[in-house]
């Protein structure tokens, strides 16, 4: 029952479930209607926000299920909120709206505070990885590494299996160079390159991939011996 639910949610597309933001609009602008109708739209947004938290864990599920058999290793790294990049940018977006929210109050029938409370709603849940950084997961099996990550409306579930693997090592970020970042933010200092054995790249869309682990060295620890090059390095 268990893998048939996990099955289901992971086959509903992120950029459907991530419609939800829009139903916001709603529930602000029915506020002075009966409590009934904003509290119907409400539930929708509570009810998309339970969606992406079970689609994450229905992912760590069923990569446990097919990647670590017989109860084998399964090493599970999820990189924290940048907490002062996240307060920085709520910061300007509330500025931002409350001058919009004092210029545009009475317009449509909204006071300041839905007008306020809109736009820092519809943005946050819109944009929420401009704030928060990409939801981001990690796993390491006897098989390989798992990758769960979300910039945006899409997300990547990836499993690299270490035979695909030519061999890891510890890095600067260097944005400008020809490789795909798949971690938090961008603008991680530090984290690891996956270099693929097929000189053609891990896919068609993945060349060589960079990730930034939250606990670098415990992850390192996880690894096969032989699969990291000068692992305690930067570059």
């Amino acid at each position: 029952m268990k893998q048939s639910l996990d099955r289901f949610i992971l086959a509903i597309p992120l950029l459907f479930i991530k419609q939800f933001p829009y139903v916001w609009i709603l529930v602000i602008a029915l506020w002075n209607w009966p409590p009934n109708a904003s509290a119907v739209f409400l539930l929708i947004i509570v009810i998309g926000l339970l969606a992406m938290q079970w689609q994450s864990a229905a992912w760590l599920s069923n990569t446990r299920r097919e990647h670590a058999l017989r109860n084998g290793k399964f090493y599970v790294d999820h990189p924290d909120v940048p907490i002062k990049m996240a307060a920085q940018r709520l910061t300007i977006l509330f500025l931002i709206s409350g001058l919009l929210a004092f210029l545009l109050k009475g317009q449509f029938d909204l006071s300041f505070w839905q007008i306020f409370l809109l736009l820092t709603g519809f943005t946050i849940f819109y944009r929420d990885t401009m704030f928060f950084g990409a939801p981001t997961t990690y796993v390491i099996t006897d098989e390989g590494i798992g990758i769960h990550f979300a910039p945006g409306h899409i997300d990547y579930r990836l499993f690299l299996q270490f035979k695909e693997i030519n061999y890891i090592k510890k890095t600067m970020n260097r944005q400008e160079l020809d490789w795909d970042i798949f971690a938090r933010t961008r603008n991680v200092k530090e984290g690891l390159l996956l270099v693929p054995k097929n000189p053609d790249g891990f896919s068609k869309r993945i060349q060589k991939l960079f990730i930034a682990p939250k606990d670098m060295q415990k992850f390192l620890e996880q690894l096969p011996p032989g699969c990291v090059t000068n692992a305690m390095e930067s570059y």
